[in-house]
Order: C-alpha cells, then sequence, then structure tokens
C-alpha cells in the first residue's frame, strides 16, 4: 500500500474533498453499462465538474441550505453533484431508480412527493427518467446534469461554508421492518465516517475502490465519498449492470485491480453459489471485500471465498460488518487481514440446550463509536454462554434525527438499532431484527435460522425464503410460523412438507403454513433487503 492520508483537524468535510481532488492521486472510472466500457474522468475535472453545479446551484436562487435532490444512474455528473452541492452549501437526498417492471410514471410521482416533503429546492437528474420527473415536478425545477460540462463556472467564488453540524445528506433508510424513513447526517458524521472507515481499513494512496452499489443506498455513497475524500482510483458501475450480469462483478474487480469492495449478502451468496461459471478473472489485489448485509450469512460467506481462492482471491479477504443508516453507514469493521470468523453458540429453549448457531464476528466499533448490549424488549432466543440483547449505539457519526421528526440525536444518546446481538470481546454479533423474532410455542427463533434450512431443501431458491409470524387480526393464529418460498426451475412436488420436516429437525419449531411463489415475488427494499413484516399481511 502507499502512503497514508493525515486528517487535518483544520478542514472540514469540503474541504478535504476539494484538497483530495485537486492532488489528483487517481482516476474516477465510470462504466457505460451500453458500450460495456469504463470511462475515464481525473478527479480534478470531477472537481470542475462539481464547481460548475454549485455554481447553478446557487444561481438558482433555493433558500439557504434547502435540499437538492438527485436522481440518475452512477455518472461522473452524478458523483460531481455530491460534491457540487456540497460546496455550494446544500444537504443532497439521492432517491432509487424505478425498479424493472415497475410502472415509471408511478415511481415518478413518488418520488417528487419524497422531494417536496424534504423540501427540496431543486432536483439534478439525467437519462431516461429526466423527462418523467419533469412532468411531475411542479414548481420544483428539474436541470439535466448530462448538460454539466456547459454550464457556467463562477472561478472566483469560494466554497461556501456552513457549521460541521448541518445536514449533508438525507439519507433513506432501508426500511426492511417497517416505513422507510429519512436520516439527517451532519457534514460532520459524513467526515468522521470516512475518517473511521479509512483508519479501519488502512487504506493507502495506492488502494483501488471498485463499487457496484446504489449511491442512495448508504453504503454505496459512503464508498463513493471515501474515493473521493482520499482522492483514490475509484471504479463504479451503475447498479443496473450489475442487474443485469451480476457475474461481471468478478470481471470489473478483476480490470480494475480493485483492492478494496462491498457488497451485501445475497450477492457474496450468489456469486459463490456458482462460482463455477467464472473464469480468466483474476482476484489477488483484494484485501478487503465488506460484506454488510444483515445479518452476515457465514456459510455463504465462507463458500464464496473458498471457491474464489483459485482465482488469486486471499482467503482472509472477506470482511463482515455492521452498519446503517443512523450511523452514516458502518458502526463497527474487523481489522485487515481477518477473514471470516464464527462465533459458535448454543441456543437454549425452556432450559434446554438445543441447536449450535453460527455468527459472524463483525469487528470493533469504529474510531469515535460506541456499542452497548441493553435490555431487549420483548423474549428472544436464549444463548448459552452471550449476555444477549438489543443492540444500541453512539459516537461521532450518529444522525441528527430523522427529516420528519423535530427531535434530534446528540452524540452523547445511546441509539436503539433494532437488532439483537451480543459482544464476543470487543466485537459485534449481531444474531437478527427485533421485531422479526418469531415465537411458536413457547420457542423463539430468529427468522434468519428457519430462512437457512428452508433454503438447502431443493428447488428452493437461494435468497429467496422469508419466515415470519402472521399479522395481527387475522385468520391465521398468531402464534403460527408462516413460510414463504421462491421456487427455482420446476416446482417439485411434496416440496413443502420437505422444508416441514427440516425446520422441525433443525429449528424445533413447526411451520403452520407453507407458501411457495414465483421467483421475485417476495416484496424486497430498494435495496434487495427482504420485507418480512410485509410478508406477513398476505395472510391477513
Amino acid at each position: 500500500m502507499g502512503a497514508a492520508l493525515t486528517r487535518d483537524p483544520d478542514l472540514d468535510l469540503v474541504e478535504t474533498i476539494d484538497r483530495a481532488m485537486q492532488a489528483g492521486r487517481g482516476p474516477l472510472m465510470v462504466l457505460d453499462p451500453e458500450s460495456r466500457q469504463w470511462q475515464q474522468r481525473p478527479w480534478t475535472d470531477v472537481r470542475d465538474l462539481g464547481l460548475r453545479i454549485a455554481t447553478r446551484v446557487l444561481d438558482a436562487g433555493s433558500g439557504p441550505r434547502q435540499p437538492v435532490g438527485i436522481v440518475g444512474e452512477t455518472t461522473a455528473e452524478v458523483v460531481a453533484a455530491v460534491f457540487g452541492c456540497w460546496a455550494a452549501g446544500r444537504p443532497i437526498s439521492i432517491m432509487p431508480m424505478p425498479v424493472r417492471g415497475s410502472d415509471r410514471r408511478l415511481w415518478s410521482e413518488s418520488t417528487m412527493r419524497r422531494l417536496r416533503a424534504l423540501d427540496c429546492g431543486m432536483v439534478l437528474a439525467h437519462g431516461p427518467v429526466l423527462e418523467l420527473l419533469r412532468g411531475t415536478a411542479g414548481h420544483v425545477p428539474v436541470h439535466d446534469l448530462a448538460q454539466v460540462a456547459g454550464w457556467r463556472w463562477d472561478s472566483e467564488a469560494s466554497l461556501v461554508r456552513v457549521p460541521s453540524d448541518s445536514p449533508a445528506v438525507l439519507q433513506g433508510t432501508a426500511g426492511s421492518t417497517g416505513t422507510p424513513r429519512t436520516a439527517v447526517l451532519s457534514h460532520n458524521a459524513v467526515l468522521n465516517h470516512f475518517w473511521g472507515l479509512y483508519d479501519r481499513t488502512r487504506t493507502g494512496s495506492d488502494d483501488v475502490l471498485c463499487s457496484w452499489l446504489p449511491m442512495y443506498h448508504d453504503m454505496g455513497l459512503m464508498l463513493t465519498v471515501s474515493g473521493m475524500a482520499a482522492g483514490l482510483a475509484t471504479w463504479l458501475a451503475p447498479t443496473s449492470a450489475f442487474a443485469r450480469m451480476p457475474f461481471e462483478w468478478l470481471n470489473w474487480l478483476s480490470t480494475s485491480s480493485a483492492t478494496v469492495t462491498a457488497a451485501p449478502n445475497f450477492a457474496y451468496n450468489l456469486i459463490g453459489r456458482y462460482a463455477r461459471r467464472t473464469e480468466n478473472v483474476e482476484l489477488g489485489a483484494l484485501r478487503y471485500m465488506i460484506n454488510g448485509g444483515e445479518p452476515v450469512d457465514c456459510d455463504g460467506m465462507m463458500r464464496f471465498a473458498g471457491r474464489l481462492q483459485r482465482f488469486g482471491l486471499a482467503p482472509d479477504a472477506p470482511a463482515p460488518a455492521y452498519g446503517l443508516a443512523e450511523a452514516t453507514c458502518a458502526v463497527t469493521a474487523p481489522d485487515p487481514g481477518l477473514g471470516v470468523r464464527i462465533d459458535e453458540a448454543a441456543i437454549a429453549e425452556n432450559g434446554a440446550t438445543t441447536t449450535i448457531r453460527r455468527h459472524a464476528l463483525l469487528g470493533r466499533p469504529l474510531n469515535g463509536m460506541e456499542v452497548r448490549i441493553a435490555e431487549p424488549p420483548m423474549k428472544v432466543p436464549v444463548v448459552t454462554g452471550r449476555d444477549i440483547g438489543l443492540v444500541e449505539i453512539r459516537g461521532h457519526s450518529i444522525f441528527s434525527g430523522y427529516a420528519d421528526d423535530v427531535a434530534t440525536v446528540g452524540t452523547a444518546d445511546w441509539t436503539p438499532t433494532g437488532d439483537i446481538g451480543y459482544l464476543s470481546g470487543e466485537e459485534l454479533v449481531v444474531c437478527g431484527r427485533s421485531k422479526e423474532v418469531i415465537t411458536v410455542a413457547g420457542h423463539n427463533v430468529f427468522p434468519q435460522d428457519v430462512e437457512r434450512v428452508a433454503a438447502l431443501i431443493p428447488g428452493v431458491r437461494p435468497g429467496g425464503v422469508v419466515a415470519t409470524m402472521a399479522a395481527q387480526r387475522t385468520e391465521v393464529r398468531t402464534e403460527r410460523l408462516l413460510l414463504v418460498a421462491e421456487f427455482s426451475g420446476k416446482r417439485v412436488t411434496g416440496t413443502e412438507d420437505r422444508i416441514i420436516a427440516a425446520v422441525m429437525a433443525e429449528c424445533g419449531v413447526v411451520p403452520g403454513k407453507v407458501v411457495l411463489v414465483k421467483p421475485g415475488e417476495l416484496p424486497r427494499t430498494t435495496s434487495g433487503k427482504l420485507r418480512r413484516l410485509e410478508v406477513s399481511t398476505w395472510f391477513s
């Protein structure tokens, strides 16, 4: 690795990024999904685009610190828009693109409704969604980012200075266990997160980042910010390119000689399961592969690492971590070179030890962050020898509150995450979500344990299983376990019975109802997480 950066306490977020861009250590590379060619832009050019955007934002005459909406697939202009809005003293809110097959008109109306609710003074967009947004924007101006190179640049204008506690990002939460909300992240929270992740991953000037994660997602945005703030060589592919050709991710890693990347559980599971389809890639440069899925699938991550060793992947490159939008992104992460490490513990119910459960160690809190385990708000599975409870966090990267809630959260306050877990030494272990714990005949189990067993049954689609309880006021007794699985290939008679038998044997609970559905029918968040609580309403 090359030399590491040293934090200058006199520089704020915008100044840190501005200095790194001018230093120009590595280029920004963005994949054109149509030609499948990488387009190179020096960071100095991205800075120029960003200052043109800042000039346009300031010329627009919107209210001071009024948010700017950003919509579009990842391009150099979208990356520049992040810096440009911050340079103009404006927070950003990046919106998800429409899901394939969805009604684009309804998506446009919903997107503009969300942006107006956030009091956005303008929208920066590009591509086929531009005119859709303009058609539903009302009084909010929508500007074409594809034209930014021709916008005026006031070279004499200085960067707008705002207090460090001013909003920088209005970050949408996943909404996997309820209605999505918008976390307000300050300039200082984003800057502290960058330095915390930079220090933990021991990043140097020779590191190369590669990501296909959407920039509306906290992990995708913060990886991009890390590239900008360190001036690193950064390779970004639009998420739609991964969706069409997921195995191209390995080619992108190989072509870029990437050293750092990140992805959720399902991507590692998919690639690992079908790794035999891969050939002619070189992954020897990779040293840190973040898995921020909730919770991390130990077996899937180890399968990925094992099957890709023949392409030079170091077995200690995987880095299971933990994060959430309310903490800007990462809360805990392991030191480099540790790989997947597993804590095995027995699940005990009614005083009797049952099965062994394997959970990934998710590393120590980043510098400036703290984690503690509090008394859970409801009954949870008992893990022998572990003090299991509700994960709470606090620190320098914590959000200021929700955009729709006047109450704010100070860095001295403990914030409940909704996750259930425990500490193993200094490292965090996450078992599941408190809202999703399943109780059947006095037994408490996490849905992931049931889903993992069901996914092993032939014909069940990996990553396409939901275990949940019936919603309140339904005809199904609320203590009954509901299990919905997507099938792959031809539907096989008797699959439901095999699922019930396997769950009974492995988890000690009996599914009250098993339903097989077509691939893609299970509801997911925009970041691909299963919406278990929504599935429970199917039976109402």
